[in-house]
This record gives structure tokens, C-alpha cells and sequence, in this order.
């Protein structure tokens, strides 16, 4: 708090003038994000849907949303303009664009409804993967649907305005569930049932124990000093801690682990994956390596001490009590007390059981990489990303543009941030949460089975080649993306 006081204290007056005073605040201690350099431009707009802090919510667009279909019908030959050129063909449509696999989309229609309580919009937003391989957006709608809610396009005056209200409404989304609610809670959760329901030499326990390190601690931290009432999110975030709350709760509703938390379904699910689909998705491709070392490391530890068969003198999963017990805590409604997660879309038999490996193996490579991977990817980059306002917005004031030929000029962007002191109090937040401070992933010594320790070697050297490949990736990137390698990666949610 010392720092923040000293920090903030340097800059005393309350407002912003110009853009130009914002960028002065940086320095040694608080360097200035690379963001602030290229915030304007809409290839880096692109790319924060891919390797920025949210990753996780870009899908194919198969067809347009009904929702959309109104403003794209008033502006078509606008929009099939903004698709020809960014395509650099001539005649390209909506349509070809489809049927190529080259438009995607982000639909935050889970956040509709929420503006006039919490002050986030609800928008749809269209992206074309461009003849240079880059997703540049195309055409932003703000709300899903009423009154005064046009279609921005590229070369809008206020389509920087539209990106800017944009990018809050997916801040807020990546804030409250990609990072609070599904990494911090949901694990938070499955660590506490962990705890009740298999004693700690059990096999179970030990592989998941090391990803629970320090998770109660930081969550007691945080719900004390950030999601309080009138604590530093209700300061700094537009929706406060209840907006953040019921975006938890609109999204948990229909999470399920076999489609939102199992990487390889997720990504199919999403329209994302196969040959030639969504270039420089460096998340997907860094992160799948990751996954993939993670269900190996797994799969070897199972074996180790269950048998489908029961041969070699190992028991089956689905004669294990604890393990039953374990899965029927995950599964069960969730309660103020001793209730369970409320995960739905395990991989369980008929009787709502772990019957075979498989299915265990996929459950806990699931808690390993959102305890680690899932966690990392979207809390690390969090200074560069939100450390200049403009660029990623986690509060915006005022109301959204609802004129796209209104005139813009950078007045207008200084005062749709939020205040000098809200701004300077953000920065220091997102520095604090960008440390890392635990053990990476894989460098644990928590053992005691014969065997053990030959597989968690082995984990080690695959993660390790995982480094190289992406370090190699990284040397051919224009834009290296840092965030997925385990050499970033901790093994637990400590921050």
C-alpha cells in the first residue's frame, strides 16, 4: 500500500488533460506497455483476441447472428467494401467468407442486459482473416439488439470509440471468468473437495496437490482486499465486484469441463482447430503443446496405480471409494455449506462414476491445466495489456458511441477512461498481479510411490523440450508470444 501511495501520490491532480499525460507516468518501475504504441491500430485489435489476456472466446463464424442480421442488411455494401479490402479481393462477401473459414467471431451476448445496471455493453463483434494471414476486425455491433445500436465499420469516426467499448465489455468477461471465476474459484472449489474427500497419501491427492499450492491463501487475500464491498475492483472496474459476480454466475450455468475446460474439445468446439484455420493463434498452438505434455505426465502416473483390468496386482478406478467420493463432491449442486463445484460434462459411466483411466486422466489433465496453463495465460500479460487504459479498458465512462459518423478526437478517449487516480490505482493492480513468485510448472517433490518419481522426470524433460519448440516458434514470430511456454507457467494459482 506504501507504494501505491508513493506512486499515485506523484500524480496528484485529478484528471487527465491529454493522452500525452498518461504516457508521462511511466518509468523505471512502471515501464510503458508496448500497447501504447500501436493501441489505435486494428491488426493489434486482432491479435488481443488471439494472444492478448482472453484468448479463449474466438470461434469460426458459421453463420451471422440474427441479432446482426438488421444492421448488415442497412450496411452491406459498406461492409462488403471493408471485406474486399482487407480480403484484397475483388466481389468478396459475407458469404465467401463463410464458406472460406476465414470470418470469426466474438459474441458477448451472455453479457446482455447488464448495461444499464453495471455499464458494460453486450456487443457482437466480426473478424476476416486477412491476405496477410492477420484478423482484422470488420464490423462492430455494441449491443444485441434495441434502439440506437448501429453498426460500426473501419473508417468510422467512431470506430476507434466502438473498439474501445468493445474491448471493456471483453476485459470485463476476462476478469470476472476467465481469470477470477474459473481459474481462482471454480479450482478453488475442486481444491476444497480434494482436501475432504481423499486423505493425502492417496495417490489422487498427491498429483493434484502441487497445483493447489497457495490457492486458499491468495483467494482469502483477494476476497478481502479485491472483491470486497468498495474494494480495489469496485475502485477500478466499471461493473464492481457485482457485475463481476453476475458474469460468474450467467457463465457457470452452463460451463461444462468436456467442452469448456478439456483444451482439445474446447478448440473444436469452437470452430478453431484443422488445417489452415485462424493463423497466429499462438495461444492454441503454444498451449496444446503444454496440454499435451500435461495428459502425457498424467496418463504415465495413472497407470502406475490403477489397471482397467485389474492386472498386475493394481485396483480399477471404479473400485476406489475415494475416488467415487471425489467425483460425486465435483459433480454435486453448489452450496454455502459443504456443498460441492457444480461441474458439469465430466466423462463418468451411466451411474455418474470414474469407470475407466481414461476418464480419470482427462479430469485431472483438465484441474492441472487450468490450475497452471489456463491460469498463467490470462493473468501474466495483464500489465501489458491493461497497464496503458486506451488500449484495453478495464472502465470506461460516459455511454457508447451511437452514431458511427460522429467525430472523434483524443479528448474524447481521455475522457471515456476512467479518472487519474482510477487509472494510476489500475496500473498498479495489474503490475502486482503480473509477478510471478511460485515454482514453475513440473518443479514440485511431493512423492512417495515407488515409480513416481521416474514419471514426474520425465514430465520435466518433455516440458523442457516444450520450451525449446516454442522458443524456436517464437524466433520466426513477428509478434513472439511469451505467454503459454512453460517457462512462464507456474504450477499453482499463487497470484
Amino acid at each position: 500500500m506504501f507504494v501505491i501511495g508513493c506512486f499515485i501520490g506523484r500524480y496528484f491532480t485529478p484528471t487527465w488533460h491529454k493522452l500525452a499525460d498518461l504516457l508521462n507516468v511511466y518509468g523505471r518501475i512502471f515501464p510503458k506497455p508496448s500497447t501504447a504504441d500501436i493501441w489505435r491500430d486494428d491488426a493489434f485489435f486482432g491479435r488481443q483476441r488471439l494472444v492478448g489476456v482472453n484468448p479463449f472466446v474466438i470461434e469460426r463464424c458459421t453463420e451471422i447472428p440474427k441479432k446482426m442480421k438488421d444492421n448488415i442488411d442497412s450496411r452491406r455494401a459498406s461492409l462488403e467494401r471493408v471485406l474486399q479490402q482487407t480480403s484484397n479481393v475483388e466481389d468478396y462477401t459475407l458469404d465467401t467468407a463463410i464458406r472460406d473459414n476465414r470470418l470469426f467471431i466474438v459474441n458477448y451476448k451472455i453479457l446482455d442486459g447488464m448495461y444499464d445496471q453495471f455499464g458494460v455493453c453486450a456487443p457482437i463483434a466480426l473478424f476476416l482473416v486477412d491476405s496477410n494471414n492477420e484478423l482484422m476486425p470488420v464490423a462492430i455491433q455494441l449491443q444485441q439488439d434495441g434502439r440506437n445500436n448501429p453498426m460500426f465499420l473501419p473508417g468510422d469516426r467512431s470506430w476507434l470509440m466502438a473498439k474501445l467499448w468493445f474491448n471493456h465489455a471483453d476485459s470485463s468477461f476476462q476478469e470476472s471468468f476467465s481469470h477470477l471465476g474459473v481459474t481462482h474459484l471454480l479450482m478453488e472449489s475442486v481444491a476444497v473437495v480434494t482436501h475432504r474427500n481423499l486423505i493425502q497419501t492417496h495417490p489422487i491427492f498427491q498429483v493434484l496437490a502441487p497445483h493447489f499450492h497457495y490457492l486458499l491463501a491468495i483467494n482469502t487475500e483477494a476476497r478481502e482486499y479485491l472483491i470486497s464491498n468498495n474494494g480495489l475492483v469496485d475502485q477500478t472496474l466499471s461493473i464492481g465486484r457485482n457485475g463481476m459476480m453476475e458474469i460468474i454466475r450467467r457463465r457457470l450455468a452452463d460451463w461444462r469441463m468436456d467442452t469448456g475446460g478439456i483444451l482439445p474439445a474446447d478448440l473444436e468446439n469452437r470452430g478453431v482447430t484443422g488445417d489452415g484455420i485462424l493463423p497466429n493463434y499462438y495461444y492454441r498452438d503454444d498451449a496444446l503443446l503444454v496440454y499435451g505434455a500435461i495428459n502425457d505426465y498424467v496418463t504415465a502416473y495413472v497407470g502406475l496405480h490403477y489397471n482397467d483390468d485389474g492386472n498386475n496386482g493394481l485396483p480399477q478406478v471404479i473400485d476406489d471409494p475415494q475416488i467415487q467420493a471425489w467425483v460425486s463432491a465435483i459433480i454435486s449442486e453448489r452450496q454455502i455449506e459443504g456443498g460441492g463445484c457444480g461441474i458439469q460434462g465430466l466423462p463418468l459411466n451411466d451411474n455418474l462414476h470414474i469407470a475407466t483411466n481414461e476418464q480419470l486422466i482427462q479430469i485431472l489433465t483438465c484441474i492441472i491445466y487450468m490450475c497452471s496453463v489456463s491460469h498463467a495465460v490470462t493473468n501474466f500479460p495483464q500489465y501489458e495489456q491493461y497497464g496503458f487504459q486506451p488500449a484495453y479498458p478495464v472502465g470506461m465512462r460516459g455511454a457508447p458511441p451511437q452514431d458511427p459518423n460522429a467525430a472523434l478526437n483524443s479528448g474524447d478517449i481521455i475522457r471515456a477512461i476512467p479518472s487519474k487516480f482510477t487509472c494510476l490505482l489500475e496500473m498498479v493492480i495489474m503490475k502486482f498481479l503480473s509477478t510471478r513468485n511460485t515454482n514453475l510448472l513440473g518443479d514440485f517433490d511431493n512423492f512417495t510411490f515407488p515409480g513416481d518419481r521416474t514419471v514426474q522426470n520425465q514430465f520435466k524433460q518433455d516440458l523442457q523440450g516444450v520450451v525449446g519448440l516454442v522458443d524456436q516458434r517464437n524466433r520466426g514470430r513477428i509478434y513472439p508470444y511469451l505467454w503459454a511456454s512453460p517457462e512462464k507457467i507456474p504450477n499453482a494459482i499463487s497470484i
